[in-house]
């Protein structure tokens, strides 16, 4: 089970305690300091010089007690709390069905659309979600002058606070990367929190239609309300998570303007939690100091990304949001962009190509599949546990 220590109101308690026992300490030495004065006037030598001595004995048991609260202040760090859980195998066999069975996933003709809603919430069922937890957001969107309909999943664990994180992944579309990895992982983190007792809300979205321009997850954010959308500390995609060279997480919004991303506290956090249990994560590398190969500025500013995503409703609605994705930003992509879609150094892009498959991916790059599931598996787990986000 994943323990993470309350460090702010930790720290607090011990500064607390530092400074009720330096009041006691000073209110005596001031006390000394009258008598001193006193006893000079007597001309008490030998008093002046006893209480001289126990006004230096506060002096060092308060540079004591200083050095003390900052030992314990570092011992404090992440690093030293935070117990990493992950259930990549779990996940790995999530991606095995979804490549299998459901991998024509496409939202207005795949053969395994619908097949795949239920296996989501079969799987949530036998997981201890009852019927009436699991609902169904219906999405309409028009493509190609055709008007279409489909649902979103939507699934809720209650916690403690009204404060609620959304974990969202797009189910639909045919590849196992994109995003089977996303399906699989997110259905696996909400059966582990199930029974869990939790600080924070998590509510789990399966969205739809996101290959045809982030229908569902723009459909939920325009939804919510405006206690929803105030009750949202953050919001997390998962989007093709196994294919890239590298694990990557993004976050913030990019103000060309200002040369600066703001709104990047979630992904500060996220990063936060990453590095104190020692996950190997990238983020986009583009600066205003240093735009990518060819470029005069960034086109997507680090930390944050483009709004390919279903993080993008959310972030219209002044939501912060974490999105994790598996990438290489360092090469460029099939339009010659350093963009991320270049995905592998090796054979380039498989997101949106045939190529999207277990068999493939594992052909070329055996081994990381369960790598990244791993990665994204711990920080996802510890993220939604949280007993306090960072900012």
């Amino acid at each position: 089970m994943n323990i993470i220590v309350n460090i702010k109101k930790a720290k607090k308690d011990l500064e607390m305690k530092f400074n009720k026992l330096a009041t006691i300490l000073l209110t005596g030495a001031l006390s000394a300091c009258l008598i001193v004065g006193a006893a000079g006037c007597a001309s008490n030598d030998s008093a002046v010089k006893d209480l001289e001595n126990k006004l230096s004995g506060y002096e060092s048991k308060l540079d004591e007690m200083g050095k003390l609260l900052e030992e314990m202040n570092n011992s404090l760090k992440p690093t030293e709390i935070i117990a990493p859980v992950e259930y990549s195998e779990e996940c790995y066999e999530k991606v095995k069905y979804i490549d299998s069975v459901l991998r024509d996933r496409d939202c207005i003709n795949g053969e395994s659309f619908e097949l795949a809603q239920k296996w989501i919430a079969w799987n949530l069922l036998q997981a201890g979600y009852g019927e009436d937890d699991i609902k169904y957001q219906d999405v309409t969107f028009t493509r190609r002058g055709t008007e279409y309909t489909s649902p979103n999943i939507v699934i809720k664990k209650q916690g403690k606070s009204e404060k609620q994180i959304i974990v969202g992944a797009h189910y639909d579309g045919t590849g196992t990367g994109d995003n089977g990895s996303g399906i699989a992982l997110a259905l696996t983190t909400a059966e582990k929190i199930v029974d869990m007792e939790l600080e924070y809300t998590v509510t789990f979205v399966f969205f739809t239609a996101e290959e045809y321009g982030c229908h569902g997850s723009t459909a939920y954010a325009n939804a919510m309300t405006e206690t929803e959308i105030a009750n949202t500390l953050y919001m997390i995609n998962l989007d093709s998570l196994v294919c890239g060279d590298y694990a990557y997480i993004y976050g913030g919004v990019q103000d060309n303007e200002n040369k600066t991303v703001t709104q990047t506290q979630a992904y500060d956090n996220a990063m936060e939690v990453a590095k104190s249990l020692g996950l190997s994560l990238k983020s986009n590398p583009w600066t205003w100091e240093k735009p990518a190969p060819g470029y005069d500025e960034p086109d997507y500013a680090s930390p944050s990304t483009g709004n390919w995503s279903d993080h993008r409703g959310f972030k219209n609605k002044g939501i912060p949001y974490v999105y994790f994705e598996a990438t290489n930003w360092e090469i460029p992509g099939p339009y010659e962009e350093y963009d991320g879609y270049g995905e592998t150094y090796l054979i380039g892009m498989l997101m949106n190509t045939e190529n999207d498959y277990l068999e493939y991916i594992e052909k070329y790059f055996p081994g990381r599949i369960q790598q990244h599931l791993k990665t994204f598996s711990t920080l996802l787990y510890a993220l939604v546990t949280q007993t306090e986000v960072n900012f």
